[in-house]
């Protein structure tokens, strides 16, 4: 599932246009975010949902061998907002414009049933930032761009869930899909004690 995460860090990039990039920890230069997804690995599965959403809503993702996006236009922005919903459609996890936590949970555990550790993790991510999807969403849409005329953009929340579960399920993730690295090391640190630093988490 490596281009999943690579398209979630992509719309988490999207996302963190609501807020400014703070750097309050030493020496950020050094976090190579673009190679984020390779610390913590997803099973496979997901990517003709990806292709078919990114298709439908002109969503262009960051690609294994780009480095990761530094200016996000406000196109890619408000097509980020359609991409989250539409996986999230796909996936049958909304219920009306809630996330359904039934749903999101009988997926992973059925998906997963052979590997019950990962199922559980994505399903606490999922129902952690359930949790937090109303305050995440409102700031989110606090950004001057979603206040122009001509800025027609999808219900945002998707998307919002769907940063939140990657940065929750990457700071927690299983022992056996952690790269021990010191570079993932270092950015597992720093994405802890920096949490505005990072762009893509």
């Amino acid at each position: 599932m490596k281009n999943l995460a690579l398209i979630i860090f992509s719309i988490i990039l999207v996302l963190k246009l609501s807020n400014s990039l703070k750097i309050d920890c030493d020496n950020p230069e050094s976090i190579k975010e673009d190679r984020i997804h390779y610390c913590c690995k997803h099973p496979d599965g997901y990517q003709e949902v990806i292709d078919s959403c990114a298709k439908e809503t002109g969503f262009k993702y960051i690609k294994h061998d780009e480095e990761a996006m530094v200016d996000i236009t406000v196109d890619h922005a408000i097509t980020g907002t359609c991409f989250g919903k539409c996986v999230f459609n796909k996936l049958q996890f909304m219920k009306g414009a809630d996330l359904n936590m039934a749903a999101v949970r009988t997926h992973f555990e059925t998906k997963f049933k052979t590997d019950p550790e990962y199922a559980k993790e994505m399903i606490n991510a999922f129902d952690h930032c359930h949790g937090k999807s109303v305050e995440n969403t409102a700031k989110f849409l606090s950004n001057p761009i979603f206040r122009q005329p001509s800025a027609e953009f999808c219900d945002p929340k998707p998307g919002v869930i769907l940063a939140c579960v990657i940065r929750e399920f990457f700071h927690n993730c299983p022992a056996d899909r952690w790269a021990k690295t010191e570079e993932c090391n270092t950015v597992l640190e720093f994405s802890k004690k920096c949490k505005d630093a990072l762009t893509t988490i």
